[in-house]
């Protein structure tokens, strides 16, 4: 039994979760606590030790050192006959009953058992939400008027991570002063908040557009599941608000509400020059979502300006133009073409995200063009295929083998063809970079395939 005790200016308040419910039977209810068992609190103890019994239920307690129930919340599956309750596979949970005796109010008894509620690591891959009718206000007995309960209820449960969520459901709609508060935890799975969402205004969600209309909470649910947990770990930022210790939110989106656009941009350092985090997805003509680009860049690594010449004036992209002494050293450190910091090893990480993030729109894959060689290596070794290039891609590693016209041309003549670059992938990718083909290199057109491995090699045997 998880407890916490509250000093406050009506002495101390144990706060218990889970209690058993022989425990909750020997309390003494507060006088005027109780809600529709106000004159019935035996029935509200009943009540109480009925939840503590069910393993799907978390119920949390004030009382007094002497016994005295003073407040209680209840978190609990949604009943199956209503709105909340018709999808069983959803971790959904609502919160069911939560009150705190007259008396007792304003001692930060609520936010405790809130907190305590939720401390529980389960929870960070739930949904939860509080449907607040107005009609259930103890207006009276708080002596606010109903827009200042509103928003005391609001801050209650903000601290707690919850926002305002809108929806159609009836109940809700009935007045407008009610409203629907939702926690979504970090580690919901998207495909499970989607389905949720579609219980919010029952609609369907398949688009980045629709996405790009949502409220700009609902739609940045989404749409930070498409970032590493990893990554917000690494640096300090909440998975939840997105901000770091400072307080500063690294984390931006831009989700033009008329196009079929996403792009999210992660700057641990508001001073540095690079992203630590950078992905785009967009919806191609024939309907595909397509991966434009993604970077991951370590911020505490030696930065190599390969974009800017001998001046430190910026490349301009597309350009021929190189900084052969930076890229020499980038690769001397061991990094890769287009690469200006070391990585975070989290590419794969983020492919799955995407994959799964596809599979919650109802597609059944998503496409992008590697922009190097070695890319175009690691997305086979993570499941993808080709649309485009697979003879090309098996051409170089042929020219590649020991007598091949690229092996040949690994002659020393500049520091990215040396000889033995053809034994990785990264070696070949400088060399290519360099343009041993006598032309840029071409992109290939990848493919995942949700839930598929397509086990594709065009170079078995070749390192990293």
């Amino acid at each position: 039994m998880p407890t916490r005790e509250l000093d406050t200016a009506k002495g101390t308040i144990r706060l218990v979760s889970r209690p058993a419910p022989e425990a909750i039977a020997s309390l003494k209810v507060a006088d005027g606590l109780g809600g529709r068992f106000r004159s019935r609190p035996e029935r509200l103890l009943r009540m109480l030790g009925q939840a503590a019994a069910r393993a799907d239920a978390e119920v949390v307690l004030a009382a007094t050192p002497q016994g005295q129930l003073v407040g209680y919340l209840v978190i609990a599956p949604p009943d199956p006959l209503e709105r909340w309750g018709r999808d069983p596979g959803l971790p959904l949970y609502e919160v069911a009953a939560f009150e705190v005796a007259g008396p007792f109010r304003r001692l930060g008894l609520a936010t405790g058992m809130l907190a305590l509620a939720l401390a529980h690591e389960a929870w960070e891959a739930r949904i939860v939400l509080a449907p607040l009718y107005a009609g259930q206000w103890d207006l009276l007995g708080s002596g606010l008027p109903k827009p200042a309960y509103r928003r005391m209820l609001v801050r209650l449960f903000q601290r707690a991570g919850f926002a305002e969520f809108p929806t159609d459901e009836p109940e809700v709609r009935a007045d407008p002063a009610n409203l629907l508060l939702v926690r979504v935890a970090p580690r919901v799975p998207p495909d499970r908040y989607l389905r949720f969402s579609g219980l919010l205004m029952e609609r369907e969600v398949s688009s980045l557009r629709q996405i790009n209309l949502l409220p700009a909470e609902e739609r940045e649910a989404i749409y930070r599941r498409l970032i590493p947990e990893e990554m917000l770990d690494t640096f300090g930022i909440d998975a939840r608000t997105l901000t770091d210790s400072a307080g500063r939110r690294p984390v931006t989106f831009h989700c033009p509400p008329d196009q079929e656009l996403v792009r999210i941009e992660v700057r641990v350092n508001p001073e540095d020059p690079d992203y630590t985090y950078l992905l785009k997805l967009d919806l191609t003509f024939d309907g595909d979502l397509e991966l434009g680009f993604i970077i991951v860049n370590d911020p505490r690594a030696e930065r190599f300006h390969i974009h800017r010449d001998a001046e430190g004036r910026d490349l301009a992209p597309g350009t021929e133009g190189r900084n052969l002494p930076e890229e020499a050293r980038a690769m001397g450190a061991g990094l890769a073409p287009g690469q200006v910091r070391r990585g975070l090893r989290l590419f794969g990480r983020a492919l799955g995200l995407i994959e799964r993030f596809s599979a919650s729109l109802g597609r059944d894959r998503f496409v992008l063009e590697p922009k190097f060689y070695h890319v175009a290596i690691r997305c086979e070794r993570h499941g993808l295929g080709y649309l485009i290039g697979r003879e090309d891609m098996e051409w170089i590693d042929r020219a590649f083998a020991p007598g091949g016209v690229l092996f040949r041309h690994l002659d020393g003549s500049t520091p990215f063809r040396r000889p033995g670059m053809e034994r990785t992938a990264r070696g070949r990718s400088w060399a290519l970079h360099d343009r041993i083909l006598g032309e840029p290199w071409k992109s290939p057109r990848m493919v995942k395939l949700v839930g598929k491995d397509l086990q594709i090699s065009t170079c078995p045997g070749l390192g990293s």
